[in-house]
């Protein structure tokens, strides 16, 4: 199963409705989205935060497998989430790229990238796991 970017969209804002990040592209076993980061987002220095970051990591992977595994994505958790900060991230917009290398039954492996808007050099580098219950 594949889901378009709109039912993603749908999907996505039943489970954070308060959310501002924005989904940009799904596709297979990929996803990215954009977090237009604000005074909020931002720690002393006027970088964006590093909970900011493993947030928008952890969304755009949740994204990723929704738009592969529809409404049984939706009730997958996090498993395991490691981030390496790589470079400070200017203070702007900062857009994550998750890219899927295992789909399984039970358990979803991924990679995401974060960048700052404009910048070809990651700010961010992250392995996700995902585990998915089996809905019956």
């Amino acid at each position: 199963m594949s889901l378009s970017t709109e039912e993603v969209i749908e999907i996505f804002s039943k489970g954070f409705p308060e959310s501002k990040a924005i989904i940009e592209e799904v596709g297979n076993n990929m996803a990215i989205m954009r977090l237009p980061a604000n005074t909020k987002h931002l720690r002393p220095g006027a970088t964006v935060s590093g909970p900011a970051m493993m947030t928008l990591t952890d969304a755009v992977m949740w994204v990723a497998i929704i738009a592969q595994k529809g409404m049984q994505g939706f009730h997958s958790v996090t498993s395991s989430l490691s981030i390496n900060f790589l470079n400070r991230p200017k203070h702007g917009d900062l857009i994550a790229k998750a890219e899927i290398l295992k789909l399984g039954k039970r358990l979803v492996v991924g990679e995401v990238r974060l960048f700052s808007e404009g910048d070809e050099e990651p700010v961010a580098f992250s392995t996700v796991t995902y585990a998915i219950p089996q809905i019956k």
